[in-house]
C-alpha cells in the first residue's frame, strides 16, 4: 500500500486555504474567486514560491476592479522590466506595454511600462493612469542596452516588427542557429549615428517627468512649443532641420511653459511618487530594501486590498526573481553578455558626465526624498564614468550637425535637405558645391568670415601706465600690484627706439607699462623674445620666461616656447633718461622673428579651449590603445579608429603630412591659353555679330 506523503510546504497551504474557507463561512463564490487568482504563495517563515502573474485572458482576472494605476516610466532599457517584475510577484497581477494598449487594447492592468515622451515610447493608455514610478537607469549601461535590444529587435520601426521579433529579447546566440540580426557592421553605424542625441534624450526624459511634463527641447533642454516638442519627439520621422528650435523659436524670446496634457489625467500628474535605482534593485545586498519601497507604494492602496502578498514574504519574493531569475526573462538571463565588456571613449563619457551633472546642479537643493533619491542615484552614476577632468561639451553646432556624416539608417528617414543658414554654416563641409547653391554659400561664407574679422579685431592687448619715478628695475611684486594713472588698448607691441613719448602713455620718462592679454602659439614656432631699451620681464600663464629688466640699452633676450594658448603679462618700464624701445616677437630661430601679430592675439575662453583640446588629444590615444571595433565612441573617435584601422591593412595612404610639392607640366601653358582665347572671341562674334 502506497503512502500519501505530504509535504510540509503543501500542508501549509491547505491549512491556511482551510481557514480562509472556514473565514469565509462558506461563500462559494469568494472561494472560487479565489482559487482562480494565481498569487505568489506565502509558505510563513520567509519561505514562499514565485507565480505567474495572471493576465487579462485567464479566469478570474479583475476586469472590473478600481486600482490606483502606476506607470513604470524609464529610459528605454531592461531596467523597467526588472522593476515591474517585482510588483507581478507581489501582487499576482500582470503588467502592459504602452505599446500593447494602444495597438492591442485597452485592459485593467495596474502597472504601465512606458518609454513615454521618449521617441519609442507612446501614450497608449490613455487616462488610464494614476502615478508615476521613474527608473532611473545608469545612463552608461542605459546606452549598450538601449541599442543592444534594438539590435535583437532588428531596429523595429513599427509595433508589429517590435512585437513579432519580441521574443528575441535577452536571448543568447545558440551555436549552429543563425542570427536574424543586421550585421554588426550596419548596428555600429547606426549606434554612431545618434549615440550624442541618445545622451541628450537620456536627460531630457528625466526632466520631463521631475518637471512634471514641461515640454522642453532636448537639445538646447529650453522650454519650447508644442509644435517643436511634437516633432522632436519623432526623430525617425522629421529631419534636425525639421525640428531645429531656432525654427520655432527666435533668440531672445521668452516661451511660455506648456505641460504635456497626458500629466493632465494622472490623479498624481506626471511628477514621480517614487524613483528607483535598478543597480540596487538588482544588488545582493541592497536589492531587498530597494524592492520593499515598492511593496511600500502599492501595499494597502486601492484594488489591491486582496491581492497583495504578506509583508513576510516581500524579501522572498525578491530572492525568486532576482537570485533565483524565476519569470519573464530580463538581462540577468543573458549569460554571456557582459556590460562591463564595453569601453566607452571619453568623447562619450564627458558629455554624459557634463549631462549628469546639469541634473545633479539642478535638483540638488529641492528638499524632498524623490528628488533627494534622484541626486544620489546619478551621483553615483556621474562618479562611476571616470571623468576626473571633463572638457566642454560638444557644441550645439557639433551636435546638431554630426550625424551627417552618415546617410539615413532607416528606410522611412528622409534625407537631410535644408537652405536654413543655420544648417547651411554648421554643415557646409557635408554641402554640394554645385552651380545652383555656389552664390548663396559665398554670402554666407563672406557674412561669416566678417564676422570672425571683427571678433578678432577685439582681440587687443590692454596696456596700464604707471608712474616710475627714479626706478632702476621693475617692483618685484609686479606692476599688477601699484595703481595705474591710465589705461589704453594696442594692436601690437612694436615701439622702436625713440626719444619721445614711449607708446601712448604721454610720458617720454619714468613711465611703467603693463601690456596684458592672451596668446597663441602655433606649432611652427620655437622662440619668443622681448627687444627693449629699459626694463623689461615676459610672464606667460604667471611664470616668468624672459627676464630682460635693469636699465640699459637696446637687448633682445629669448625663451624657448611650445604651442598653446597663454595667458601674457609684459612688464615694461623706461628711466629718466635715454630713448624708450620695446618688441615682443616670435618666430623658429632668433634669426627668424617677427613682430606678433594682431591674428595671435586670443582670450581666456580660447586658452581654456586650447587646454581642453590637449585633454582631448590626450584621452583619445589612450581611447585608441585600448578600444575595441564593438566598444561606444563618439562620431570623431570612430572616425580616427577607422582610419588608423585601414592604415593598418594598408587601404589608405595618411596624407595629413606635407609631402613633396606636386610637379606640374607647363609646356602646352602657352597653347592651352591661345585656345581658351580663340574660344572666347568666337563666342563673342557670335553674341555680338561682330
Amino acid at each position: 500500500m502506497r503512502l500519501l506523503i505530504i509535504s510540509k510546504r503543501k500542508l501549509i497551504v491547505l491549512t491556511a486555504l482551510a481557514s480562509i474557507i472556514l473565514s469565509l463561512s462558506y461563500d462559494e463564490g469568494l472561494i472560487q474567486s479565489i482559487k482562480d487568482r494565481r498569487l505568489s504563495l506565502n509558505y510563513g517563515n520567509g519561505e514562499c514560491e514565485w507565480v505567474a502573474a495572471i493576465l487579462p485572458d485567464d479566469p478570474g482576472f479583475p476586469t472590473e476592479q478600481d486600482f490606483k494605476k502606476t506607470i513604470i516610466a524609464g529610459y528605454p532599457g531592461g531596467d523597467k522590466r526588472i522593476t515591474f517584475i517585482q510588483l507581478e510577484g507581489l501582487t499576482g497581477l500582470s503588467a502592459r506595454d504602452e505599446w500593447e494598449f494602444a495597438f492591442l487594447g485597452m485592459t485593467n492592468q495596474p502597472f504601465i511600462k512606458a518609454n513615454y515622451p521618449h521617441h519609442e515610447g507612446i501614450w497608449g493608455w490613455q487616462d488610464q493612469a494614476d502615478q508615476v514610478v521613474l527608473v532611473v537607469s545608469n545612463i552608461k549601461k542605459a546606452m549598450i542596452e538601449y541599442h543592444d535590444i534594438l539590435w535583437d529587435i532588428g531596429y523595429a520601426q513599427t509595433f508589429e516588427e517590435a512585437y513579432e521579433r519580441m521574443d528575441n529579447l535577452y536571448k543568447d546566440e545558440v551555436a549552429g542557429v543563425p542570427h536574424e540580426n543586421p550585421p554588426v557592421e550596419d548596428f555600429l553605424v547606426w549606434r554612431d549615428l545618434r549615440i550624442f542625441d541618445e545622451i541628450h534624450w537620456y536627460s531630457w526624459f528625466t526632466d520631463y517627468y521631475m518637471e512634471g511634463g514641461l515640454m522642453r527641447d532636448m537639445f538646447t533642454h529650453n522650454v519650447t512649443t508644442v509644435t517643436q516638442w511634437k516633432l522632436a519627439t519623432l526623430p525617425n520621422f522629421f529631419t534636425k532641420f525639421e525640428m531645429r528650435y531656432g525654427r520655432f523659436v527666435d533668440e531672445g524670446e521668452v516661451v511660455d511653459p506648456n505641460i504635456d496634457p497626458m500629466c493632465a489625467t494622472l490623479s498624481e500628474g506626471c511628477y514621480p511618487v517614487l524613483v528607483i535605482d535598478p543597480l540596487a534593485l538588482v544588488d545582493p545586498e541592497y536589492g531587498p530594501a530597494e524592492a520593499r519601497k515598492l511593496a511600500e507604494l502599492v501595499n494597502g492602496t486601492k484594488g489591491f486590498e486582496d491581492w497583495m502578498i504578506e509583508e513576510e514574504a516581500w524579501e522572498c519574493v525578491w530572492n525568486e526573481l532576482i537570485t533565483s531569475r524565476k519569470g519573464i526573462k530580463t538581462y540577468l538571463d543573458r549569460d554571456t553578455f557582459d556590460y562591463e565588456t564595453y569601453t566607452l571613449s571619453f568623447e562619450l563619457k564627458n558629455e554624459m558626465w557634463h549631462e549628469l551633472n546639469r541634473l545633479i546642479e539642478k535638483y540638488k537643493d529641492q528638499e524632498d526624498q524623490v528628488a533627494i533619491d534622484l541626486v544620489n542615484i546619478l551621483t553615483g552614476h556621474r562618479e562611476e564614468l571616470g571623468v576626473d577632468t571633463p572638457v566642454d561639451p560638444i557644441s550645439y553646432e557639433k551636435l546638431m550637425s554630426y550625424h551627417l556624416a552618415f546617410p539615413p539608417f532607416f528606410p522611412n528617414q528622409k534625407m537631410f535637405k535644408s537652405d536654413d543658414d543655420f544648417f547651411v554654416n554648421a554643415h557646409l563641409k557635408y554641402e554640394d558645391l554645385d552651380a545652383s547653391n555656389i552664390d548663396s554659400v559665398i554670402d554666407r561664407r563672406r557674412a561669416h568670415f566678417e564676422e570672425e574679422m571683427a571678433a578678432k579685431r577685439e582681440r587687443n592687448v590692454d596696456v596700464k601706465y604707471f608712474d616710475a619715478p627714479g626706478w632702476t628695475s621693475l617692483p618685484g611684486a609686479g606692476l599688477s600690484s601699484l595703481t595705474p594713472y591710465a589705461s589704453r588698448k594696442t594692436a601690437r607691441i612694436k615701439y622702436h627706439s625713440s626719444p619721445g613719448n614711449f607708446a601712448t602713455s604721454n610720458r617720454s620718462r619714468d613711465v611703467a607699462a603693463l601690456f596684458s592679454s592672451y596668446i597663441h602659439i602655433d606649432r611652427t614656432l620655437k622662440k619668443i623674445c622681448i627687444t627693449s631699451e629699459g626694463g623689461s620681464k615676459l610672464f606667460l600663464d604667471n611664470v616668468l620666461r624672459v627676464n630682460n629688466d635693469g636699465l640699459h640699452g637696446e637687448r633682445r633676450v629669448c625663451a624657448d616656447i611650445t604651442e598653446g594658448v597663454y595667458k601674457l603679462d609684459l612688464e615694461y618700464f623706461k628711466g629718466s633718461g635715454g630713448k624708450s624701445m620695446l618688441m615682443l616677437e616670435f618666430g623658429v630661430n632668433e634669426d627668424r622673428l617677427r613682430v606678433v601679430p594682431t591674428r595671435s592675439w586670443a582670450s581666456a575662453d580660447s586658452a581654456r579651449k586650447f587646454r581642453q583640446l590637449l585633454i582631448m588629444e590626450e584621452r583619445l590615444e589612450e581611447d585608441l590603445r585600448t578600444l575595441k571595433e564593438t566598444d561606444l565612441m563618439g562620431p570623431n573617435t570612430r572616425a580616427e579608429f577607422n582610419r588608423r584601422k585601414k592604415l593598418r591593412n594598408g587601404d589608405l595612404q595618411d596624407d595629413r603630412h606635407l609631402g613633396k610639392p606636386p610637379k606640374f607640366d607647363f609646356s602646352n601653358f602657352d597653347e592651352i591659353l591661345q585656345e581658351r582665347k580663340s574660344d572666347q572671341l568666337k563666342i563673342a562674334r557670335d553674341k555680338f555679330g561682330a
